[in-house]
């Protein structure tokens, strides 16, 4: 293995190796969209996402209960 990724650098010339190391210069994007303000996280938005679970839970449950399998 080591001899079959050493030998793919060998067939590139120096020239070649140094444009593919090389460092570019970064470069910012200006033309993305941003969002005006960030979503606030409220009182609501957190009992929706403990609901969800709960509903997730359950489901979890319920499927084991029918199909007979042990909870982990």
């Amino acid at each position: 293995m080591k001899t079959s990724t050493t030998e793919l650098l060998l067939n590139l010339n120096k020239k070649e190796l140094f444009n593919l190391t090389g460092e570019i210069a970064e470069t910012v994007a200006t033309e993305v969209n941003h969002p005006e303000s960030k979503p606030v996280f409220s009182a609501v938005t957190l009992w929706n996402i403990q609901r969800m679970r709960k509903v997730r839970y359950q489901r979890r449950r319920l499927g084991n209960i029918e199909t007979g399998l042990a909870l982990l």
